[in-house]
């Protein structure tokens, strides 16, 4: 039988490793329940590094830039945008520097803006498929905690769609635009249809790397709608999936309703660029050292 696109995707998600309930409880008592949301924290990122003390010593940000045709025909704004990162002039780059995490951005085919998802799918299967299997090359460098974000003003867009066409979302408070592209694909199939449709490049490449840190069971940061509708794709399509992610900042589209806790911070910048998830980084270093024990 031949090998249809996602399959290698949809095997990882059949055997996905879960929490160190033993290092999630240790890390809780040490916290104590007086410290609210902190022993939340501390105990998640103990149950997915499975070390009753964690830390977080190697943190990467991966940052996947894409464009489309729906709001950036030539990517010529992108491409601007992730030099200014690429080259530390940024201010998510000044950010990293100071919290000593690593940053990869990554181009995916800038260039070459996907095509207007009011009118028509942003990949086909293979691309999308293919990816996916990109997206998931950083965690090579194995952090032990991952930030995702993205680059472009399409992820917004997508994002909203997806959110949409999900039924995650009040399409009334969205743009327009999003309720349209996402009429077009209601009904079209599985929730890689609808990341193939809707998602463009940044939310492919930001799915496969969640579901890489879950396979290598690292604690995952979500910034911005790109990875947040990444992971929404993911719950969809198994339930659970995604309970090593945490949601850096507020999310306007409804699409962190799949995680098991609120976001971190409120601060509401919106760009996914990764700013907020660095912030979100040092509250979760300041949680960890309160599991230390004295």
């Amino acid at each position: 039988m031949s090998q249809r696109p996602f399959d290698d995707i949809l095997s990882l998600l059949a055997d996905l490793p879960g929490p160190d309930a033993g290092a999630e409880e240790s890390a809780r008592a040490v916290v104590g329940p007086g410290m609210g949301r902190l022993a939340d924290i501390a105990g998640w990122t103990a149950a997915w590094s499975g070390r009753p003390i964690p830390q977080v010593n190697r943190p990467i940000l991966a940052l996947y830039a894409g464009a489309h045709a729906a709001m950036s025909p030539h990517g010529g704004a992108e491409r601007e945008r992730l030099e200014l990162v690429a080259a530390g002039g940024a201010e998510v780059s000044r950010l990293a520097a100071g919290q000593g995490a690593g940053l990869e951005a990554f181009d995916l085919a800038i260039d070459r803006p996907v095509p207007n998802i009011l009118e028509g799918p942003a990949l086909g299967e293979r691309e999308c498929a293919a990816t996916i299997a990109f997206g998931m090359e950083v965690m090579a460098k194995q952090p032990d905690l991952l930030i995702v974000g993205s680059i472009g003003a399409g992820a917004a867009l997508s994002g909203a769609a997806i959110a949409i066409a999900l039924d995650r979302a009040d399409a009334a408070g969205l743009d327009p635009r999003a309720l349209h592209a996402a009429t077009r694909v209601r009904g079209e199939g599985s929730p890689l249809e609808l990341l193939r449709q809707l998602g463009g490049r940044e939310a492919s490449a930001a799915l496969g790397v969640i579901v890489a840190a879950r396979v290598q069971r690292t604690p995952v940061l979500l910034d911005g709608p790109a990875a947040l509708a990444a992971a929404a794709v993911l719950d969809a399509l198994v339930p659970g999936s995604v309970s090593h992610c945490r949601a850096a900042d507020f999310d306007p589209f409804g699409l962190a309703a799949c995680l098991d806790a609120p976001p971190l911070t409120d601060v509401r910048i919106a760009n996914g660029e990764g700013a907020v998830g660095m912030l979100a980084l040092g509250l979760v270093r300041a949680a960890c050292s309160l599991a230390a024990p004295q």
